[in-house]
């Protein structure tokens, strides 16, 4: 599974406004809950579900929530460059501004830890993760996620 695989150009947004944790959860939920015709309220309940066992916020000012849906379900991913850096509770302390949410169908789990590698090691390089936060619109950002 890669990431050109997940995201779409309507699934990657540059420099959203998203006040807090709980409102960038929001919006990812309302995006995805679109792309798969589920009930954002349902996966905004899954994303916290999940924050609360840990947080997804994994340093660098990086968060990848991420969650399981039906099998029937295609995987897919959202992406946020937030516009200002949110309390995440990440372990590292820092604030977040980028996201990654990824949805991922229950029988898709060996996959989905290739597809996260692959995000991992993209966002763990300092000057892509330059790049990403210096993007100036959403194509720059799916562009530079889809290399």
């Amino acid at each position: 599974m890669k990431i050109s695989t997940l995201l779409n150009k309507d699934s990657v947004f540059s420099h959203a406004v998203c006040a807090s944790k709980k409102a960038a959860l929001e919006k990812i939920s309302i995006v995805a809950a679109e792309k798969l015709a589920l009930n954002s309220q349902d996966l905004f309940e899954s994303l916290i579900a999940r924050e609360k066992i840990g947080s997804t916020g994994v340093g660098s000012g990086i968060a990848i929530p991420h969650v399981k849906i039906s099998r029937e379900l295609p995987a897919t991913a959202i992406f946020l460059q937030c516009e200002t850096a949110i309390d995440y509770d990440s372990y590292d302390g820092n604030k977040v501004d980028i996201l990654f949410a990824i949805f991922v169908p229950e029988d898709q789990c060996k996959e989905y830890l290739s597809a996260l590698s692959e995000i991992s090691q993209k966002l763990l390089d300092k000057q892509f993760l330059r790049q990403l936060r210096n993007a100036e619109d959403n194509q720059q950002l799916f562009e530079l996620l889809t290399l």
